[in-house]
């Protein structure tokens, strides 16, 4: 045999056999399904820090607010009449350098809804179709998403408020309220809360008997997914801008409005959700906390102290 004859038999194929390449993308495989739920919770972990965040900078804009103006502002700005309330989120957003978007809107307008129509047709910008990001929790599949409102839009049966940005940030109005559907029907809604935003409130510190560290300020609530409801700007009152904790926490859906959705707080971050307590601070609440530490911690001055929770 030639040495030519040689080198052949004894070369070996190149690169990978069959069996070789299984191998491989099934190790691969095995990694990526490790790693998969690691990038996930690192996700979570940073949109969870940001929506802690976004409550903290709700609580240093309503102290400001306090200072300049002896109280906190109204939970709902109802007119008489049939008309929409502004919520307190919007009279705070010169507390949160939102001074711009402030500075659109028509506090003399009787209703706020046709006053933010007539803006938006003169093709001019206004606070209701503004995304404010600190209004907004980023792990909610469906913040950041506009509706258009009225008979022309994807919800017939809504009022006509033009195109609006829904936010994910309620004030607590206490342990008892009336819920969905019957805000739905009663713009004016509770105009005596136990808690500390309701409607036409001016509440202070001075009024927090419980102690502003055993008293909820503001919590989260996801968005419906047809976008119903959480027009914290301009729209209804309870359920809209404020809500009781009488229903207590429930996990995460994804469903349209329903008395689920829109009368009980609740967020996408996975076992609870956060609360701004009226000293500044944010709690994240578990689902497993007691519903009677929930209504207890919803009052400002029932005496109904929890201690640690």
């Amino acid at each position: 045999m030639s040495n030519t004859d040689r080198r052949f038999a004894n070369a070996r194929p190149t690169g990978f056999t069959l069996i070789e390449l299984l191998v491989v993308i099934a190790i691969i495989g095995m990694l990526v399904a490790l790693l998969l739920p690691a990038v996930q919770n690192a996700r979570e972990s940073a949109r969870r820090t940001q929506c802690q965040n976004n409550l903290k900078q709700i609580g240093i804009g309503l102290h400001n607010y306090h200072d300049s103006n002896k109280c906190f502002p109204m939970g709902s700005h109802v007119r008489p009449g049939p008309t929409f309330s502004l919520g307190s989120l919007l009279a705070l957003l010169p507390y949160v350098e939102q001074r711009a978007a402030y500075a659109t809107v028509d506090f003399n307008a009787p209703d706020c809804c046709i006053s933010t129509k007539a803006i938006q047709a003169a093709g001019k910008p206004n606070a209701p179709m503004t995304r404010i990001l600190a209004y907004t929790c980023p792990s909610d599949p469906n913040s950041g998403k506009t509706l258009l409102s009225g008979p022309t839009g994807p919800l017939p049966p809504s009022v006509d408020c033009g195109v609006l940005y829904p936010g994910n940030y309620l004030g607590v109005s206490g342990d008892t309220g009336i819920g969905y559907p019957t805000c739905f029907f009663n713009i004016t809604a509770t105009t005596n809360g136990t808690g500390m935003m309701f409607t036409r409130s001016s509440t202070r510190f001075d009024h927090v008997k419980d102690g502003t560290s055993q008293t909820l300020f503001y919590g989260e609530r996801g968005l419906p997914n047809d976008l119903g409801w959480g027009w914290v700007m301009c729209g209804g009152s309870e359920c809209e801008q404020y809500l009781s904790l009488q229903n207590g926490l429930v996990p995460p859906h994804n469903l349209p409005t329903t008395s689920i959705t829109v009368s009980q707080f609740w967020s996408w971050h996975p076992g609870g959700a956060h609360f701004l307590l009226v000293d500044g601070h944010v709690r994240f609440l578990n689902l497993s906390t007691s519903y009677n530490v929930l209504k207890s911690l919803s009052t400002k001055s029932a005496k109904d102290l929890v201690g640690e929770f």
